[in-house]
């Protein structure tokens, strides 16, 4: 998933594509999702995306800024948000819930063809993966400092406007509390899609497939809430990530929502 959205921000920026590992075992409305996403919550990662090979102080800046919060955010606010969210004191059913959805054995077979090992157990995979966090963290930090070290050299002018694009890109796409900054019950909508796209593909593939109508009741029973004002909007919203679920009136009672 973190593949698809580096692909659809790195294609609006109008960047090099890196390798692609992974993403092209994801479904095409997946990466309709990721594309509106480049227009929402990354448009500010988008818009620091560099033209024509030249120095920008200003968004130089942007990116030192942004890699500030990124740091603060998995520093601080990750903890703060699971204890928002009571992901930090679960009960025994809801960690049985959640390993259900946490995906070990893709994460696994991923691990394990990016180590060129085979990477059997949890334990293995958390080690593997917290090796690579940190050798990302360094290489960041080192590309970080670099930027940093040769903005300060530039003249005065274009130091004024590094320092400038500092704040900007501290507030790019996070707010102070950790959540997305510019998101709108559309891009709610796109995070839960996300969130369940292996069991909605299942649906997809149902025999007969099931229709819009019965796959919102079960976002929205997932989801604990209503998600949306009416199946027509689901419907129209789906239309445009080429979210196609077959049978457009296939017959289903909307079960309540137990909140």
């Amino acid at each position: 998933m973190l593949e698809a959205l580096r692909l659809a921000v790195c294609r609006a920026g109008e960047q090099p594509l890196p390798a692609v590992q992974f993403a092209n075992q994801l479904p095409e409305w997946v990466h309709k999702i990721a594309d509106e996403l480049t227009c929402t919550v990354f448009k500010g990662i988008v818009n620091m995306a560099p033209r024509n090979k030249k120095y920008h102080a200003r968004k130089a800046g942007q990116i030192i800024g942004l890699l500030i919060r990124v740091a603060i955010f998995y520093w601080k606010d990750v903890t703060a948000i699971l204890d928002r969210e009571g992901l930090s004191k679960l009960t025994p059913s809801q960690k049985e819930n959640l390993e259900k959805l946490t995906g070990w054995e893709v994460g696994m077979t991923q691990a394990s063809h990016l180590a060129g090992k085979p990477i059997i157990t949890k334990t293995h995979l958390i080690r593997f993966l917290k090796r690579r966090v940190y050798k990302h963290a360094i290489d960041t930090i080192k590309v970080g400092w670099g930027l940093i070290i040769y903005a300060l050299h530039q003249p005065v002018e274009d130091v004024l406007q590094f320092l400038t694009g500092l704040p900007e890109g501290f507030k790019s796409f996070l707010k102070t509390d950790g959540e997305f900054a510019k998101t709108g019950k559309r891009t709610e909508i796109f995070f839960v899609l996300l969130m369940y796209w292996p069991e909605i593909e299942e649906m997809r593939q149902a025999n007969p497939p099931l229709g819009k109508p019965y796959v919102l009741a079960w976002l929205e029973k997932q989801e604990g809430k209503q998600l949306i004002a009416s199946e027509h909007a689901f419907s129209e919203l789906c239309n445009d990530i080429t979210l196609d679920f077959g049978l457009t009136g296939h017959p289903f009672n909307r079960p309540e929502v137990q909140v």
